[in-house]
């Protein structure tokens, strides 16, 4: 593999945190990055290139490696690391160790063919690295953001976040408007459709329960993208595909509200159990109405 082929693999990488097989829409989403934070961008990039390095390395399967599904988990565990840890050598270190580790976590989970791996290894690497943080408090980030209360809904920094929040990108607005971009690039369909799932979880809003400050960041934004776009362009559905898809966002919703009461530091999560729940239920119903084919048939 040259050199040009190698560099657009590890943009595929970026890019697939969004199910996006495009290597401009992987640039695009770096250069949002970096408008938010050079560093996280560093180690995003740093997370993909070891991720999908390991796997070559490992002889992973070639196909996989060329479309970027063993970058995209690098990829966030690589932004993760300069956001909730203190930048140093040890958690230079930690990142290597866990975008490598990653790679390793995928290839194991993606040979059961019940669930679709998603971003799961990236949620339980990540929450292993804070744990690591409870329990080495000089690992952790230093430079506290103070918790600001909002009490007015602002709809466009919620969109914008709600993108961005992706990976993990809660300052810029031109970030989202990017991350937006760079689903569009790869499919316009695909970007209208990551759009009204950003608007309909805005609709939370009028929810007395949920914080403004939560909307205004788009933590309730992310997850429902995610989940949408996995059901409605990703993962095979029997029936009903754009309704599963709805209850997917309701879902990813509700356990981000829980989580966030709970003080979890959610991540992908929500999203992930989400399209988990949507795809057992389609697999249950795609059993039952297989039976009662065979049961007509043998009457």
């Amino acid at each position: 593999m040259n050199q040009y082929n190698i560099f657009k693999v590890f943009l595929r990488g970026v890019g697939q945190v969004v199910f996006l097989d495009n290597a401009l829409s992987g640039a695009l989403m770096l250069l949002g990055i970096a408008f938010n934070s050079p560093f996280m961008c560093i180690g995003a990039l740093m997370g993909t290139i070891v991720s999908t390095l390991t796997a070559t390395g490992l002889n992973y399967d070639d196909t996989e490696i060329d479309k970027g599904l063993y970058g995209f988990n690098g990829t966030l565990v690589g932004i993760a690391v300069p956001c909730f840890l203190s930048i140093n050598v040890w958690s230079v270190l930690l990142l290597i160790i866990a975008s490598a580790l990653s790679t390793w976590v995928v290839h194991i989970s993606g040979k059961q063919k019940l669930l679709p791996v998603l971003t799961a290894p990236f949620v339980l690497i990540t929450w292993l690295l804070l744990l690591m943080t409870a329990a080495v408090p000089n690992l952790r980030m230093t430079d506290d953001i103070a918790y600001v209360a909002e009490t007015t809904f602002h709809p466009l920094k919620a969109f914008s976040l709600g993108f961005g929040q992706i990976m993990l990108q809660g300052k810029a607005m031109i970030t989202g408007f990017l991350f937006l971009t760079a689903i569009a690039v790869n499919s316009i369909r695909m970007g209208g459709r990551a759009a009204l799932a950003c608007l309909l979880s805005s609709l939370l809003a009028v929810c007395p329960f949920i914080e403004t400050s939560v909307m205004n960041n788009g933590l309730m934004g992310y997850n429902a993208v995610l989940a949408f776009v996995a059901i409605t362009d990703v993962v095979p559905t029997a029936s009903w595909r754009y309704l599963k898809a709805f209850a997917a966002i309701l879902l990813s919703c509700l356990f981000q509200f829980v989580g966030l009461r709970l003080g979890f530091t959610t991540l992908t999560a929500p999203f992930v159990l989400a399209v988990w729940i949507v795809v057992l239920c389609d697999k249950i119903e795609t059993r039952l109405s297989s039976n009662q084919f065979r049961t007509g048939s043998i009457r």
